[in-house]
């Protein structure tokens, strides 16, 4: 942001709201292609799976040719009308926002390989080429932002890490699926075609009212408050969204898992596994969170300066909502897995419009923080409704779980994490290797707490060690 201006740096910010609001091309086919090819791959289907991939690809490819077109066609009103971006920028918006929008397409079409990855459970496979591509992006970022390229260099290096992700994702897949065979003449089927989408519309409801949740704010805060808004708002959002997608990242097993146990045992073991990934789930976002929440304000003064207190406190307030979220996570992956999507569609309903609602009228009464006010209480009832859910639709499960399960990680983390401002009021923490020794401390002695007494058992430790990157991969 210091390099790009305020200004510049909001446009970027909006980038990846233009290629969320693109993402509603997928219709959900990506959701059910993870669900479809856990099923084939536990029934060995080889035959199945080269249709379902195949299918996929041509369905895309139309998609993104149409949808494409239809993106480019608009931005012209989107940047001026909608957006309100300052005349004097608009056609650097609009290029800006042109390349990233081709970039998105092109990498929807190749993400077939991306999905038979999780789909197969390969998740060894998948972490590498996260880490590889969050490595690239950092140091492309850098070097080109050093080097004066500003947006264009940013958008350029967009465009070398989907090549090099498109490339890592074929070459994974056809070690870990050496019988994919690419001939849409052969493959492509009309049955998978219909059963691809009649499960996927459910997911695209869900996709809607996510987009309403999680990129409408900075659409209002532009329109209403103006880029400046946008840029303070974004270094938050971008800090809390990695946190969240992170944690959903090591998480996206349970889908095809559900799948594979759905198809291949039916629903004896589904409780159990929502039962185990939910303590797992708690285990990592409390402390983990937690931590984040405490740290805010000298992360933010070392990253980028006492200026930006506001950016602190609305990293915090984003972390909060965030985290009730993901506690749905366990429970959404799974009810998809078993064929049952329109649960968390009519959740994600819920949230999408009472986020949009709430945020529209507070933006314009309350100003900037009326947006983290709408979020967090669309976030907070819908996800009250969505566990009730969860209970009607998985017998079994008892309500004790959750206060089981949460309050040992709440009061272990909490107890921490209290510190950590005292010790900021006293001495004020700067620096990043200042953050790092607190963070290594604060983890060692939170995973030390958690595993005294019987919170865990035998099967816990195991399954834990399996979530080791790579370990799959024998690495």
């Amino acid at each position: 942001m210091k390099n790009l201006g305020a200004k510049e740096f909001g446009i970027w910010a909006l980038v990846g709201v233009i290629s969320s609001y693109a993402q509603l091309s997928d219709f959900g086919i990506t959701e059910s292609m993870i669900k479809f090819m856990a099923e084939y791959e536990a029934r060995k289907d080889i035959n199945r799976l080269n249709q379902l991939i195949n299918t996929s690809m041509v369905v895309y490819m139309v998609l993104s040719i149409l949808f494409c077109f239809i993106f480019i066609s608009i931005l012209p009103f989107v940047i001026n009308r909608i957006l309100c971006i300052p005349i004097l920028l608009q056609e650097k918006a609009n290029h800006i926002f042109t390349i990233a929008i081709i970039l998105f397409f092109a990498n929807m079409v190749m993400g077939v390989f991306g999905s038979l990855i999780i789909g197969f459970q390969q998740m060894g496979y998948s972490n590498l080429i996260g880490l590889a591509s969050t490595v690239i992006t950092a140091c492309g970022t850098f070097a080109f932002i050093s080097n004066g390229y500003g947006l264009h260099g940013l958008v350029y290096n967009n465009a070398l890490v989907t090549l090099v992700v498109a490339i890592f994702n074929f070459y994974a897949a056809k070690l870990i699926f050496p019988g994919m065979c690419l001939n849409p003449f052969k493959y492509f089927n009309k049955d998978i075609l219909k059963m691809i989408f009649g499960f996927s519309w459910k997911v695209q409801v869900s996709n809607i009212t996510q987009l309403l949740v999680y990129q409408v704010d900075r659409v209002l805060l532009s329109h209403y408050v103006g880029l400046e808004a946008v840029s303070f708002y974004e270094i938050s959002y971008r800090i809390a969204s990695q946190a969240r997608g992170f944690i959903t990242s090591i998480f996206s097993p349970i889908l095809p898992a559900a799948s594979a146990l759905h198809a291949v045992e039916g629903n004896d073991k589904i409780v159990g596994l929502y039962k185990r990934s939910f303590k797992y789930m708690a285990i990592t976002v409390v402390p983990f969170m937690t931590l984040l929440i405490a740290l805010a304000h000298p992360f933010m003064r070392t990253w980028m300066g006492a200026e930006y207190d506001t950016s602190a406190i609305t990293m915090q307030l984003l972390l909060i909502a965030y985290t009730i979220t993901l506690f749905t996570g366990p429970g959404s992956f799974i009810l998809s897995g078993i064929n049952k999507p329109q649960v968390g569609m009519k959740s994600s309903a819920m949230a999408g419009l009472t986020n949009l609602t709430l945020c529209w009228l507070l933006v314009q009464t309350v100003g900037y923080y009326g947006i983290i006010i709408g979020i967090a209480t669309s976030m907070l009832t819908s996800g009250i409704y969505f566990i009730f859910m969860v209970h009607k639709n998985i017998s079994g499960i008892n309500w004790q779980l959750y206060p089981q399960t949460l309050i040992k990680p709440f009061l272990v983390s909490t107890s921490l994490a209290i510190f950590i401002p005292a010790l900021d009021v006293l001495l004020p923490i700067k620096g990043y290797i200042s953050l790092f020794t607190i963070s290594t401390v604060y983890l060692t002695l939170a995973g030390m707490l958690l595993l005294r007494g019987n919170y865990f058992d035998e099967f816990d430790r195991k399954t834990m060690a399996l979530l080791i990157p790579f370990r799959r991969m024998g690495l």
